[in-house]
């Protein structure tokens, strides 16, 4: 064999050696990303297209949706990703990485020997990212302010000045897509400062010259021969001092102080009163309106003001009284023609102590009620919540057809009265509900309960001219029934008469057994539906008429006691004195 033919032989030897090694760099490194590859510390290298992806969403799945917390001066931030717009394009962040199959022999040898970190590839909507950025001005945008003092339970507290930021818009849309995803470090905001003017020197002026001496002791007022004394821990909810260009700048706010006002100037001032309607013997009459003589309130804190840096035994000013109109005037009720009962009712209750109290309270509170025209009456605004603060007991109610005790029970007497003196008055039904059963003492379908806040009676004043609701109660005893007579006062407009149709969708009740220790036994009614007429007439001559169905539940008989034929359940450890025993008994509780 001649030299030329072994070389032959050798060069395609080696050759076939280096095709070998190269396709098995392929197969190895042709789709795989370089060695040493990172994406926000997460290492891919080596990985290929889909790996690399799958590896990346599960590292970054907690991070994507991570608020990105940024700071400007010592207040930290939070901007929501998805909110400004921000997402990762995990496609191109994994290409960018150098992912893909290659046979170029650079981008194997890369793949084998490179790779670096790489950055996310971040996908933003200019919209959203701009109203988020505008958003976090809001948040960080402040001016600066200078030196305060404010005085809580007579001590001055102060109140150091601070710069001002502007957030430089620009560059923080910049700083929240290279925060994204975020890691929960706070990356500083590019923002531009601003001083205060006022320094520490003016701070603790202010305190010496004015704050300390405003809070040494009371202060008194004083109108003609009377006086009021005013201490600094009744003042100092008002009071505020700041200072600006080394300038101390007390100041007081009257508003603030305005109830602490109205109880100590009873003493120096005479209040308006406004005009009114009352009964007075057998009909109305209009009380007129008195003009009063009050502190002005427009001076009254320049004077407190002048008082306060002045030492113990000088502390005084004298203020004026100003002449102050009712808001009511004399003219304007006589004008709501309040002159005649436009319609009345009374209904009657069996003796029962918290039907005298709770009956009773509501019916003082009703007395008097005025309403202008288009004023909407509201029991419940008027009477308030059924607490014993508000002097109201326990009593019978009904609750879900079934008779207990709770606060307030017999109220719903005082709201049948009323609704049927606004019914025979004309005025416009707003809001009422019948009870759920059927109570024979009141008038049948023209009745309504009451509860608070959620079920209430309401009429609308529709005569055109005032109305005034007089109540008159009669307390029971042991022998005798207790009544309460509502009458509605104005101008009479309509001839008002009633009527009903008969009983229809007749509900039989259902006897139960109730062994509860507390159970309360429960005579039958049986429930029906009922049409109610209201006939409106004008000498003599019908006009309209206006109707409403109501709707009784079926009352069941509850017997107290295991059902007869049935085993009753074994005793329990109640502690003697407590449950009630059962009677087997029915009998209608006081409703």
């Amino acid at each position: 064999m001649g030299r030329k033919q072994l070389a032959g032989i050798i060069a395609a030897a080696g050759l076939g050696v280096l095709v070998v090694g190269y396709g098995a760099a392929f197969a190895f490194a042709g789709d795989k990303i370089p060695g040493d590859t990172t994406v926000l510390g997460i290492p891919v290298g080596g990985l290929s297209e889909g790996d690399a992806k799958a590896k990346l969403e599960a590292g970054l799945k907690d991070r994507l949706a991570q608020p990105i917390v940024v700071k400007a001066g010592e207040s930290t931030y939070q901007v929501d990703p998805a909110e400004a717009g921000l997402s990762l394009d995990l496609d191109a962040t994994v290409d960018a990485a150098g992912a893909g199959r290659s046979l170029a022999p650079g981008r194997i040898w890369q793949a084998l020997t490179g790779g670096d970190a790489v950055e996310p590839v971040v996908v933003k909507d200019d919209a959203k990212l701009a109203a988020a950025v505008a958003k976090l001005a809001k948040q960080v945008n402040r001016p600066a302010t200078d030196g305060t003092i404010t005085f809580k339970d007579a001590e001055p507290v102060q109140h150091e000045a601070a710069d001002g930021l502007q957030l430089d818009n620009a560059k923080a849309s910049g700083i929240l897509l290279a925060a994204y995803p975020a890691d929960g470090t706070p990356d500083e905001l590019a923002v531009s400062v601003t001083k205060p003017q006022a320094d520490a020197e003016a701070i603790q002026r202010a305190m010496t010259e004015f704050a300390e001496p405003a809070m040494s002791g009371p202060i008194r007022l004083t109108v003609g021969s009377k006086s009021v004394e005013l201490t600094p821990k009744e003042l100092s909810p008002g009071l505020a001092v700041t200072v600006k260009d080394g300038k101390i700048t007390p100041s007081l706010s009257t508003r603030a102080l305005e109830p602490l006002f109205q109880t100590r100037f009873k003493a120096l001032e005479t209040l308006p009163k406004d005009a009114t309607v009352q009964i007075v013997g057998a009909g109305p009459k209009v009380i007129p309106a008195v003009d009063g003589l009050v502190v002005d309130r427009t001076k009254v804190g320049s004077a407190i003001l002048s008082a306060l840096p002045k030492p113990i035994g000088d502390r005084r000013a004298a203020v004026n009284l100003t002449p102050t109109k009712a808001k009511v005037t004399t003219e304007e009720v006589q004008k709501l023609g309040i002159k005649e009962v436009m319609g009345q009712f009374t209904t009657q209750f069996p003796h029962a102590t918290y039907r005298n109290v709770n009956i009773g309270t509501a019916a003082r509170r009703i007395n008097g009620t005025l309403l202008k025209p288009d004023e909407t009456f509201s029991l419940n605004k008027i009477v308030g919540e059924r607490t014993k603060e508000n002097g109201f007991t326990e009593g019978t109610i009904i609750s879900g057809g079934k008779f207990k005790e709770d606060l307030g029970g017999g109220v719903s007497q005082s709201a049948t009265t009323t609704f049927n003196a606004a019914f025979f008055a004309g005025l416009k039904d707003v809001e009422h509900k019948a009870h759920s059963v059927y109570i024979p003492r009141y008038p049948i379908g023209r009745e309504a309960t009451v509860a608070w806040p959620s079920v209430d009676l309401k009429f609308l004043n529709d005569s055109g001219h005032g109305v005034l609701v007089q109540t008159i109660f009669k307390a029971s005893t042991p022998g005798t029934q207790g009544s309460i007579t509502v009458k509605i006062w104005g101008t009479k407009v309509w001839d008002i008469t009633a009527g009903q149709s008969g009983k229809s969708n007749a509900r039989a009740p259902k006897v139960v057994y109730n062994t509860d220790p507390n159970c309360q036994p429960q005579a039958p009614t049986a429930g029906f539906d009922i049409t109610i007429y209201r006939y409106f007439a004008q000498n003599g001559v019908r006009k309209k008429t206006e109707s409403f169905v109501t709707r009784y539940n079926a009352a069941d008989d509850i017997r107290c006691g295991p059902k007869p034929g049935t085993t009753p359940p074994p005793p329990t450890n109640t502690p003697p004195g407590l449950g009630k025993p059962s009677t087997g008994t029915s009998t209608r509780p006081p409703g």
